[in-house]
């Protein structure tokens, strides 16, 4: 092969290799996706859920926070509630990546209508109880995720056929609060839930 035949031929797998390893790059550039975490309400009540939404990332969250560490969370949503005033942080991580939320915790008014607990974990198959307080004495519950046959009373019990976020409301005197639930993967057996005031109401599988 004559020189500068081999210079030619060299500088055309050089200029190859270096093609190849830029869209290499790029490829793994467009697979890497920001993550973000955003909160529906930044002031929320003692008590109340405060629903966070993932985005970004591989698609599986983790969260984490004060007294909370969720491992085996499902779908992009997650509700937390707390009992005192403050202002707290949830984190969520993905990819190895970690995006946080903050919101302010505010003291309820008493006497409103609230739905409790304001947010819950349960697995899949395994029952969730809610109870009503304030209002008026007279309670109807409604949830997008249910098919309710007895919607009113003061208590109120459903089970969930699949994991993600799911929401329960109660209206009393034309005002409505909202629980949530978060529905985990059955990864370890879960002892049953003996509920600790009347269940007048019932939902079925979703």
């Amino acid at each position: 092969m004559k020189k500068h035949q081999k210079y030619l031929a060299l500088s055309v797998v050089t200029a190859l290799t270096a093609v190849g390893a830029s869209l290499g790059s790029l490829g793994f550039a467009q697979t890497v996706t920001p993550l973000t975490c955003s909160v529906a309400n930044s002031t929320v009540s003692t008590n109340q859920a405060a629903v966070l939404t993932a985005s970004g990332g591989n698609g599986s969250y983790i969260w984490s926070g004060t007294n909370l560490n969720v491992t085996n969370a499902a779908g992009t949503m997650f509700a937390v509630s707390y009992p005192n005033p403050g202002v707290y942080t949830i984190t969520v991580t993905s990819a190895g990546l970690n995006a946080s939320c903050n919101f302010t915790v505010v003291a309820a008014v008493t006497g409103a209508l609230n739905c409790a607990p304001g947010s819950q974990n349960v697995t899949l198959g395994q029952t969730a109880y809610f109870t009503a307080t304030g209002g008026n004495g007279a309670y109807t519950w409604s949830s997008p995720d249910l098919t309710i046959i007895t919607p009113t009373g003061s208590g109120f019990s459903a089970s969930y056929a699949s994991t993600g976020l799911k929401t329960v409301s109660v209206t009393s005197a034309g005002v409505t609060d909202t629980c949530a639930v978060n529905v985990l993967a059955n990864t370890t057996p879960v002892p049953p839930v003996i509920p600790g005031f009347p269940n007048t109401g019932g939902g079925f599988n979703q």
